[in-house]
């Protein structure tokens, strides 16, 4: 643990920063990287499969380039366990049942996830800190805006496909996605309208022969 009076607190501080602010990012970065990692293994979506792969292989690489800046300082690297990252990574990694729940659903989360994270750069770069780390988090906050925005636009162009009656979240709209996947499918529509007309004939039958 590294508190206010810990030796090296002490250390990181006379070279010019507070170590929290670092090990903040860090706890938050493997996090991330653990949590797009399991989302890469859960999905059945092959682009997403690949978007997560890629994902985590850069988490990982940022959290290691903040792991060494600590390390130059003297400072203890924070392997994960912060609340913010918690919640970043928990609709990738509970039992996988975001994944049953569509691509929009996903893509809604990834982008939550990556806004928060942008949200924990801004605290610690209104922190005190030396131009090296300084520099490394602009550049890793850049990265991290970019695949918000890259997300976010995703998200758009997939509310956009939606008919106007299933956009929203109102009981109507939930239900008209929750049916969609039937009535946009022909083969299947017939189907399901054949099984309700069998099922209602076979009650019908049964209570006239009461």
């Amino acid at each position: 643990m590294t508190g206010p009076g810990s030796m090296e607190h002490q250390v990181a501080t006379v070279e010019g920063t507070d170590p929290a602010a670092l090990q903040a990012i860090s706890a938050y970065l493997h996090d991330s990287h653990r949590g797009y990692d399991q989302g890469r293994r859960l999905t059945a979506d092959r682009f997403l499969r690949i978007e997560f792969t890629e994902l985590a292989e850069k988490r990982e690489k940022m959290a290691q380039d903040v792991d060494a800046l600590l390390r130059q300082r003297s400072a203890t690297p924070q392997k994960g366990g912060s609340a913010l990252g918690a919640m970043h990574r928990v609709y990738l990694d509970v039992r996988g049942s975001l994944f049953g729940q569509g691509r929009r659903r996903v893509l809604r989360e990834v982008v939550r996830g990556e806004a928060a994270l942008e949200a924990a750069y801004d605290d610690a770069l209104a922190s005190h800190l030396p131009t090296e780390a300084r520099q490394l988090l602009q550049r890793q906050h850049r990265q991290v805006r970019a695949t918000r925005d890259r997300y976010a636009a995703m998200l758009d162009d997939e509310e956009e496909n939606l008919p106007p009656e299933a956009r929203g979240n109102s009981l109507l709209a939930r239900f008209n996605r929750l049916t969609r996947p039937v009535t946009s499918n022909p083969i299947l529509s017939a189907v399901v309208v054949t099984a309700v007309s069998v099922l209602t004939a076979r009650l019908l039958r049964g209570r006239s022969g009461r």
